[in-house]
């Protein structure tokens, strides 16, 4: 069955629903006698309909579809709903007009409810009571139609449908764990989706810099003596022990996420802005091994450690986020509107955003930006990658800054004794950012709560 037959055999189907819905309220309005009443009488009555009818014209200027001739026919129901569902498995739209691998939407352990009383200090959903006697409150659902040519009866074609609701306010949630298992939650998801700008933190794993021959520091040294005094200098880290960078903390910004397009599988935001202040270097934090550009003494070599009061400081990140979907497991929905559709050309509903198009095939919306709370990952950061620049960018520095070495410590060094030396600080506020990708995080904050009474996790 193609797309055009699949929507035909929806609208029939939806008549049918409509009618019987429709059916007892017509037989009470005439079970009894009629009464005619006047235009005082008539305005002493308040009253509404269960059922609304309305329509959007092609030429209309709330049609955002001016110049394809398409009109759009509503159906709704004035009325507040209350739904708890799950649902194992949602599918829709596998194979067909979007390709025979996959589907258009893929989403397993999907799960309605009311929302959550409050939130724990990690900003997981917290019940009062089982999650599972909540209900989420649907407002004045409707079915819209999507009409080609309405005007010509032997032209016009059903080219999609819509089902939606002015608001919902509840939580849904997709999987059963908060982990990174790829056959849980969102697979797939062609639709259109904004998540509301928020902030993390990102706590990064310790890690030894200068070790590695992809992290070669280089720079000037001047000798307080009278003769031969400059030196440039290089490292050598396969005879260096290297420095080791602690493990910190480092607050990030991020903008806001627009997920919108066609089997999409992860949310990816670029230029994410983030400072480490000071990253504090001493004795104990490890030597490197220098090569001088031309011998002081009889050796050309030194082993030079950072002392007290040295440290890294302004390191500049430009964080790039790619995160699966399936690894997003908390939607709030807050009073916003959502739709799910159907269409056998590129659609835009009336009241969907600007960049809201629905793509041909299957489609899931949400109006309004979701507040999915702060971005925490759960494990440390391995920041390994953004050594290499963080060396570039030091090296940068000590050349254009020369250190500054006492004539003791220089020949100690040429009996083989270290250099100690406090650099101060390494400021790169004026280096640029070292770039640094965050894929596929734990977050702290998306535990899932079972929509289910007792011990079971999915039901």
């Amino acid at each position: 069955m193609d797309i055009q037959e699949k929507i035909k055999d929806g609208f029939k189907r939806i008549i049918v629903l409509s009618g019987l819905l429709a059916t007892p309220i017509m037989s009470f309005a005439y079970d009894g006698k009629l009464q005619q009443l006047n235009d005082a009488e008539l305005s002493e009555v308040n009253g509404q309909a269960l059922l609304s009818l309305s329509y959007i014209d092609p030429k209309d200027s709330a049609n955002l579809m001016q110049g394809k001739g398409i009109g759009f026919y509503k159906l709704g129901l004035e009325a507040e709903l209350e739904l708890n569902a799950n649902i194992k498995k949602l599918q829709l739209g596998c194979g067909g007009v979007n390709g025979a691998n996959g589907c258009d939407i893929d989403i397993s352990n999907l799960a309605l409810s009311g929302a959550p009383s409050s939130y724990d200090s990690n900003g997981n959903p917290v019940y009062a009571n089982s999650r599972a006697s909540t209900s989420a409150q649907i407002k004045n659902p409707f079915i819209q139609f999507a009409i080609k040519n309405p005007n010509s009866a032997s032209t016009r074609t059903v080219q999609g449908i819509q089902l939606s609701a002015e608001a919902i306010n509840g939580m849904l949630t997709s999987g059963i764990d908060n982990t990174s298992n790829p056959q849980d939650g969102i697979r797939s998801l062609s639709g259109y989706m904004k998540i509301a700008p928020t902030s993390g933190v990102a706590k990064t794993a310790s890690a030894v810099f200068g070790n590695n021959s992809s992290q070669i520091l280089s720079g000037n040294l001047i000798i307080n003596t009278i003769w031969n005094n400059d030196r440039s200098f290089v490292s050598q880290p396969d005879q260096s022990e290297g420095l080791t960078i602690p493990s910190m903390n480092v607050p990030f910004l991020v903008p806001e996420i627009t997920i919108n397009g066609v089997r999409q599988s992860q949310a990816v935001v670029n230029n994410i802005a983030a400072t480490v202040p000071s990253i504090k270097l001493d004795r104990n934090s490890g030597s490197m091994q220098v090569k001088l550009d031309r011998p002081l003494l009889w050796v050309q070599g030194a082993k030079f450690y950072m002392d007290s009061g040295s440290s890294i400081d302004n390191l500049k990140m430009n964080i790039t986020f790619e995160q699966s979907l399936n690894m997003i497991h908390n939607i709030p929905l807050q009073g916003t509107g959502a739709y799910l559709s159907l269409q056998s050309e590129d659609i835009k509903w009336p009241g969907a955003n600007a960049d809201d198009v629905a793509k041909k095939g299957w489609w899931l919306s949400f109006k309004d930006p979701i507040n999915i709370g702060q971005l925490n990952p759960s494990n440390p950061v391995d920041i390994s990658g953004v050594l290499p620049q963080v060396a570039s960018k030091v090296s940068d520095v000590l050349t254009a800054n020369p250190i500054y070495i006492d004539l003791g410590s220089a020949i100690g060094s040429a009996f083989g004794l270290p250099i100690y030396k406090n650099v101060g600080s390494i400021d790169l506020s004026n280096s640029g950012a070292a770039s640094l990708t965050l894929k596929n995080q734990i977050l702290q904050n998306q535990n899932v709560i079972p929509n289910c009474y007792g011990g079971l996790k999915f039901c």
